[in-house]
């Protein structure tokens, strides 16, 4: 069984009455436990690809199942069992992360779930479980009582993934999770992901638009280009011999920088 499946997925905006096509007809399976990397620079549809696959846009055309359940055309209050198998990694950790809110009801939140306290294999909100959460992602304990604006970039950045796997979800979307961090803690908080991804088999889809992460992380690439899977492979072969001028592009523009 897939874990997520898309089917000639399209997705549509509007745009001062014109209406914009961000995805166009595609077709893409992630299975249990793969990590996969989404790659295209700014408006190539990537992370529109991703919200699909979360159910946090609707698409315009095609369908679009998550184990073996169609989520096309469902209310968001039917929702709750996808929201509860997947969770996601923001790009801006400020402005995922409510600032009203201590990290102990940041991080626990998930875990009010009625769909998760049903599950048995889901411990109850304890003291214990936040401070296991928290160990995990290599955060003191103390910092529970904190608020988000008493961290740093990286330790909020560290607290939303501590948030996106106390749920024990079996997909985790990372969207750019690195990019709005300074360059001595990417390294950090990528060797976090990598290690929390491949201790608990979790399927990965990791948007990026550098291919040297998403060569760190995973094992697919999938690129994409102004709304359009343009090409995809492991990423040892996409990476030594790209076959599109885009990806070629994209490559070359990693080892520039």
């Amino acid at each position: 069984m897939s874990l997520v499946e898309l089917r000639g997925a399209t997705a549509t905006y509007r745009r001062g009455g014109k209406q914009f096509v961000a995805l166009s007809d595609v077709t893409l399976t992630i299975e249990q436990g793969e990590r996969v990397g989404i790659v295209g620079g700014s408006g190539s549809g990537k992370t529109t690809l991703a919200r699909l696959m979360l159910g946090l846009l609707k698409p315009s055309a095609g369908e679009i199942t998550f184990q073996d359940r169609s989520i096309v055309g469902l209310p968001e209050r039917r929702l709750g069992w996808l929201r509860a198998a997947a969770s996601m990694v923001f790009q801006d950790p400020n402005s995922s992360l409510d600032p009203r809110m201590k990290l102990r009801d940041i991080i626990g939140e998930p875990l009010r779930s009625p769909v998760l306290r049903k599950r048995p294999d889901v411990p109850p909100l304890s003291d214990a479980v936040l401070a296991a959460a928290m160990d995990g992602v290599g955060l003191d304990v103390e910092m529970l009582e904190r608020y988000p604006h008493q961290l740093s970039g990286g330790q909020r950045q560290r607290t939303a993934i501590a948030r996106a796997l106390i749920s024990d979800p079996a997909l985790l979307v990372a969207d750019e999770p690195v990019s709005a961090l300074d360059v001595s803690v990417r390294a950090q908080v990528l060797n976090l992901l990598t290690s929390e991804v491949q201790e608990r088999g979790l399927a990965l889809v990791l948007v990026s638009h550098d291919l040297s992460v998403v060569a760190r992380l995973c094992d697919r690439v999938v690129v994409v280009e102004r709304g359009r899977v343009v090409e995809e492979g492991p990423v040892d072969a996409v990476l030594t011999s790209p076959e599109h001028p885009y990806t070629r592009a994209l490559l070359d523009a990693t080892l520039t920088i």
